[in-house]
């Protein structure tokens, strides 16, 4: 503050607030507008002056800062309750009317499930917000003391280890739009995972060494209603506002964790439930799962096992999945590593035939979804195999010169795995590099490994995509508004991922509504619902 302390403002200017005060402006507000009009840069130092100046002016009575009100004292001591295993975590942003029905469907899973609900106290001032007009400020019969009087009980300013390994940052205050909300976060907790509010719907899994539990970040969502100005950073804000929450469910030694998005009425999907006008039903159907990255023959039977019983409950329409080959038979990765390409030769898992007979027989013990299996770089290794290498010195020649003869003949246009999946299998269909496939919005041919005019692909690349998608290669869960990633089904360590690793056990579905939702698979396990 000792900048500021002594600065002298002009009679002009603590009339311009004066007058906007008289008119009905908090001080806050009206103290950024003259910032505005004057060319000066706003900071609390100014606001706490000015409100002293109006108080001493006469102006105003005892003006309080939100942060020193009794409400948000009140959240900054929230504790949790310790009993519980389950929590329903959201975000709400300061003078800003609740999505009402949102909130019920919450209060509703919430005693469904025995859990409990914290509410994150957002904070937000700006000048122009829409709160200021007509249009808001008839809506905001509810709010009270900065906050709508619907989320008081929950209210929530403190920080909490729910878990060994999961920290609630409600103690974090987070521009609202903020358009990278988990940027610089990484180190805040140390090895704890991390759940931080915000209205935007935002996911990242952490690089841990071997040995360490998985690290993962996530946003909240929020559970008010869009309140943002009419500036580009505003729309766009506006835009990528989620109506949603965490829901977290601690399982001994390892926690669950899932992000809940709401359609505009407030209603929402999670497992095996929809929450629909504060009741609660039994849902036996989505629309899409999105399987992480199998890589049959490297796979881990317990992620894939998992993974199938989950989506089983489900019945799905369409089965996405990423990277179904591994090609190591053949892979051009350990083409000059001679030791490895011994203890191949000696365990005979340098057999092409093999490795495709595997692929057949899985596909013949899994139950008949409609399948759909993107372009995919380990997929395609078969067709670089055939492009590049010297037959003569390679150990499938056999089926070498038979892929040749169906390449050159045009036969296979989507590359040999797709040839082979669809001679023999009525119900995969594979995709070519450039074919869509979009169900509920959402592009579902994408794997991940292309990017933007010859690049490789990004989730930054994806986010910017004029269509909402989820792609995999990655091996790790991604959420960056309308971007998702899936994770791998294979063990999240290969050989090849050595040091530290973001890797993690994934998958999408997505809902009838067309809400997308990550499940995560930790020891076997994704929920203690079932």
């Amino acid at each position: 503050m000792g900048k500021n302390k002594n600065k002298k403002y002009t009679e002009e200017q603590i009339e311009f607030v004066k007058n906007l005060v008289e008119k009905g402006e908090s001080v806050t507000r009206s103290t950024m507008m003259m910032c505005l009009e004057f060319n000066l840069d706003y900071n609390e130092n100014i606001g706490r002056r000015f409100r002293k100046i109006m108080q001493n002016r006469g102006v105003t009575n005892n003006v309080v800062v939100i942060e020193e009100t009794d409400v948000f004292k009140e959240a900054q001591n929230k504790e949790h309750d310790s009993t519980k295993q389950r929590f329903l975590i959201s975000w709400a942003q300061s003078d800003t009317p609740v999505h009402k029905k949102f909130l019920k469907n919450m209060e509703a899973y919430a005693e469904h499930i025995n859990a409990e609900i914290l509410i994150i106290a957002g904070r937000y001032k700006n000048p122009t917000s829409l709160s200021a007009s007509k249009v808001l400020k008839d809506k905001e019969k509810n709010v009270k003391n900065s906050w709508d009087s619907l989320v008081l009980p929950y209210l929530d300013a403190n920080r909490h280890n729910l878990h060994e390994h999961l920290v609630v940052l409600s103690d974090v205050k987070i521009q609202p739009t903020a358009s990278t909300p988990l940027s610089s976060l990484n180190g805040l907790t140390g090895l704890e995972s991390c759940i931080v509010g915000h209205p935007r719907s935002h996911l990242k899994f952490l690089p841990v060494l071997d040995g360490y539990p998985s690290k993962v970040l996530l946003t909240t969502g929020a559970c008010t209603i869009e309140n943002y100005t009419d500036t580009k950073i505003g729309k766009s804000s506006e835009f990528n506002h989620v109506l949603g929450c965490v829901i977290v469910e601690l399982d001994g030694d390892i926690f669950h964790i899932r992000q809940i998005c709401a359609d505009k009425k407030g209603d929402f999907y999670d497992l095996s439930f929809k929450v629909k006008e504060g009741n609660i039903f039994n849902n036996d159907k989505i629309e899409v799962a999105v399987l992480g990255d199998i890589h049959l023959t490297s796979e881990d039977k317990e992620n894939v096992d998992t993974s199938f019983e989950m989506i089983g409950r489900f019945n799905p329409k369409h089965v996405v999945l990423h990277d179904i080959a591994d090609m190591s038979s053949i892979s051009h990765h350990e083409k000059r590593n001679p030791f490895q390409l011994l203890r191949r030769e000696e365990d005979g898992s340098n057999s092409l035939e093999k490795e495709l007979t595997y692929i057949k027989n899985w596909f013949k013990s899994r139950p008949k979804y409609n399948y759909i299996v993107p372009s995919a770089n380990h997929n395609d290794f078969i067709d670089r195999w055939l492009q590049n290498e010297d037959w003569r010195k390679d150990g499938n020649k056999k089926l070498y010169l038979e892929f040749a003869n169906i390449t050159a003949k045009g036969l296979a246009p989507k590359g040999i795995i797709a040839y082979i999946l669809e001679t023999e299998f009525d119900h995969i269909r594979c995709l070519g590099v450039d074919e869509s496939y979009n169900v509920l919005g959402w592009e579902l041919s994408l794997h991940g490994d292309r990017g933007s005019s010859g690049s490789r692909g990004s989730a930054v690349q994806f986010k910017n995509l004029n269509v909402k998608n989820i792609t995999g290669h990655s091996h790790t869960a991604i959420k960056l508004d309308g971007h998702l990633s899936v994770g791998t089904l294979t063990k999240l360590r290969m050989g090849y991922n050595l040091g530290m690793s973001s890797w993690s056990v994934s998958n999408v579905v997505i809902y009838p509504n067309g809400k997308a939702q990550h499940i995560h698979i930790t020891r076997g396990r994704y929920t203690t619902f079932y």
